[in-house]
């Protein structure tokens, strides 16, 4: 896989990042509220971890460099949105039938 494949791939999770996560925002609010039971304990330990990560002063891109220090947060977040898949889908799915 080429430098700009892999790069356009980072991109596209990015981009993806940025139109699910008001999506998990919304999921954790309902299950912490208790409307929502449907999470897993998988989803919370893997989000927990994620969590854990982005705070993390320890990264494999330390995130003091200017403009590059984020870029590995950004693609762990994508990540975890990208293995919720499923979950989003049924949240998104109970959210609708909720209007």
């Amino acid at each position: 896989m080429g430098i700009s494949t892999r790069l356009f791939a980072m991109l596209r999770m990015i981009g993806r990042l940025w139109y699910d996560l008001p999506l998990l925002i919304r999921l954790l609010r309902a299950w912490k509220n208790g409307s929502y039971p449907g999470l897993s304990a998988r989803t919370l330990i893997s989000m927990a971890g994620v969590l854990l990560y982005v705070l993390s002063p320890v990264d494999l891109v330390p995130d003091f460099i200017p403009g590059i220090g984020v870029i590995d947060d950004l693609a762990v977040l994508a990540l975890l949105l990208q293995s919720l898949a499923q979950d989003l889908a049924a949240f998104r799915a109970w959210e609708q039938g909720r209007r």
